[in-house]
């Protein structure tokens, strides 16, 4: 296996680490202010990683197109991330967190996976595109994405796809974080999921894999990338809280768009920090921890609702979740049934 091929695998651990970074909240649950401004910072640190994620999908789909049997790839992709979702969304809605009985009863466990479904249930919108936990919408988001780009791919148009993905992309701008300013708007459902976050990121990768010139040239453009993309995300979401009265926290902004694809072109050009060994062998094991991680959360959540105001806690929740993951992901692989939906 090529550098190039292992720092995709790796490149998406990082990323995960950083998505439970944002799930765990590091820092926003102590008393010291300044400390939950650090944690507001270090979330949006982490913003880069579900965007990256779709640049690494786009260019490995790219990369396998097939234009004899256009739908041929998008047929396998499709059926594969409807079993994933459809899969993960009903394990969600089982009675698996045992840790609630002690604080809150026996029959803690099945008022939580109710809970699941009603959330799951609550909206057609969620149902198609949210799903049953925090982290599985990114699956129908990816969805939509290869979905668009496959005709596009095929008629070997991938500028208009880029535009295309702009646009949807400008529509959940305006009408997310930036709903409180005065050019934005409320548009009556959440843009971040389908197809408006994934496709311009999607179709980034996609673009990627087209070219073929020489990748130290593209390696530079993207630390650049990232590093301008991590100043400007940052800056902008500043902003957006001190003068706007938005969410508490932001999902992306315009700056996610440089920084999510530079971090992406770090794995796709082998940057040479992603070469280390206990990435490149834990990295097929990505998404794995990414559908499972929030499962072990839930495990955790008696501890960390006493302990969410400690610091020490706080910082060492994610590092815990990603350890206890991986070592559950390595265990349920043993099982050759789950392989399919966790590798």
């Amino acid at each position: 296996m090529n550098a190039r091929k292992e720092t995709l695998d790796s490149v998406r651990l990082v990323a995960v680490f950083f998505v439970i970074g944002i799930h765990s909240f590091p820092l926003f649950l102590v008393a010291d202010q300044n400390l939950v401004r650090l944690g507001f910072i270090f979330n949006q640190i982490c913003r880069f990683a579900v965007p990256s994620f779709f640049v690494v999908s786009g260019y490995l789909f790219a990369k396998n197109f097939d234009h004899a049997q256009p739908l041929k790839r998008l047929s396998r992709t499709s059926k594969r991330l409807a079993t994933l979702y459809l899969f993960w969304c009903v394990v969600y809605l089982l009675p698996y967190n045992v840790a609630l009985i002690p604080t809150d009863g026996w029959d803690a466990p099945v008022k939580f996976a109710h809970w699941h479904f009603y959330m799951w249930t609550l909206s057609w919108e969620n149902f198609l595109f949210g799903g049953a936990k925090t982290q599985l919408w990114f699956l129908p988001a990816l969805l939509c994405a290869a979905v668009i780009s496959t005709p596009f791919i095929y008629f070997r148009r991938i500028g208009y796809l880029l535009v295309l993905g702009l646009i949807l992309f400008g529509i959940a701008l305006l009408s997310s974080p930036y709903r409180e300013t005065p050019i934005g708007f409320d548009p009556g459902f959440f843009t971040r999921n389908g197809p408006f976050l994934s496709t311009v990121f999607f179709a980034s990768g996609v673009l990627m894999a087209q070219q073929n010139r020489e990748p130290r040239n593209r390696l530079v453009l993207g630390y650049v990338l990232t590093g301008v993309g991590l100043a400007w995300h940052l800056a902008e979401a500043l902003w957006l809280k001190q003068y706007y009265d938005g969410p508490t926290i932001y999902d992306f902004n315009s700056g996610t768009l440089a920084f999510g694809i530079g971090a992406a072109m770090l794995g796709i050009y082998a940057a040479k920090p992603l070469q280390s060994r206990w990435l490149v062998e834990n990295g097929k094991y990505s998404l794995g921890i990414y559908l499972l991680h929030m499962f072990v959360m839930d495990l955790l959540y008696p501890l960390n609702r006493i302990l969410a105001s400690n610091v020490l806690w706080s910082l060492v929740l994610p590092v815990l979740t990603i350890v206890l993951t991986l070592q559950l992901v390595k265990f349920l692989l043993r099982y050759a049934p789950l392989r399919k939906v966790l590798s």
